[in-house]
């Protein structure tokens, strides 16, 4: 997955985070953050460091 569209989905999160309402609003948010984070963090450790 490219790195630069998981940045951009989670400063989309960031957005309705910020906006939400609802506490299940929220948790729904919170869970798909993660995700992408996830994502991030697992394609960084394949990528090797010269």
């Amino acid at each position: 997955m490219n790195p630069a569209k998981q940045h951009s989905k989670l400063l989309k999160l960031q957005a309705k985070a910020e906006n939400c309402l609802s506490r299940e609003e929220a948790q729904k948010i919170i869970r798909k953050a993660n995700k992408a984070n996830n994502k991030l963090s697992s394609e960084e450790a394949f990528i090797p460091k010269d």
